[in-house]
């Protein structure tokens, strides 16, 4: 038995932050814009942005219902802009909004070393609620794809954790039992709920769980150095 480790994205490999609420992303977005002859003003954008973001949620029949921001793009320049543009248009916009919202971006210490070693002695994923335009692109950016045999995102699928048909689906792209496996993130009520339901052992990083949950952490580190260490204890 090999066994399988399942890593959250952000805020557990990648230490990222974003500002979509600063004014200057939406002007600089809508100037770019007007070169496709898509006129809209950066108010208008930004609220119809996140209104249709908003009506895809309530849509969905999914109750941890996810979006697909890419088909958000998509739509709100064939609105304005008044015809079908081509994939590789909406996908550079829709990096370009996320590259000005970036205030920072990175792995956490020791991440490279850690992934290496594991690398090495387990199969590796990602389970994660992100967005596919920005996080594959920002997992290639970083350097991290190379270590893991499938990745599975939220936006993809239509909805996200605790829902356990994302662990499971992990798991089953890596032919893992949940006996096997181990899920690694930073978001009790979301990574180890979901982790838990779906049988899979829990190990929390930098964060703390209230009082009153129902499910506890199999381990916890702050630091990527003592992950080894708990993994071998376990």
């Amino acid at each position: 038995m090999k066994g399988a480790i399942f890593f959250d994205l952000y805020g557990t490999l990648i230490d990222i932050l974003t500002d979509e609420a600063d004014p200057g992303v939406y002007s600089a977005l809508c100037r770019y814009l007007s070169y496709h002859s898509v006129p809209i003003s950066p108010e208008e954008f930004r609220k119809v942005y996140f209104e249709d973001i908003q009506r895809v949620l309530k849509q969905s029949q999914e109750p941890c219902s996810e979006v697909d921001v890419f088909r958000v793009f998509s739509n709100l320049m064939q609105r304005y802009g008044h015809r079908h543009f081509p994939r590789s248009v909406v996908a550079d916009t829709a990096k370009l909004f996320r590259s000005l919202t970036i205030r920072r971006f990175g792995v956490f210490p020791a991440v490279y070393s850690v992934l290496a070693s594991l690398f090495a002695k387990y199969d590796l994923a990602v389970v994660s609620d992100a967005q596919w335009i920005f996080a594959e692109p920002e997992m290639e950016m970083l350097g991290l794809k190379s270590f893991f045999k499938c990745v599975v995102l939220s936006s993809h699928l239509g909805f996200k954790k605790p829902d356990v048909r994302l662990f499971q689906l992990a798991m089953r792209r890596l032919s893992a039992t949940p006996e096997e496996s181990i899920y690694i993130g930073d978001n009790p009520p979301k990574d180890m709920e979901g982790a838990k339901r779906a049988g899979m052992r829990f190990i929390l990083f930098g964060s703390s769980v209230k009082s009153g949950s129902e499910f506890k952490p199999d381990g916890y580190f702050s630091n990527y150095s003592e992950l080894l260490k708990i993994l071998g204890e376990m």
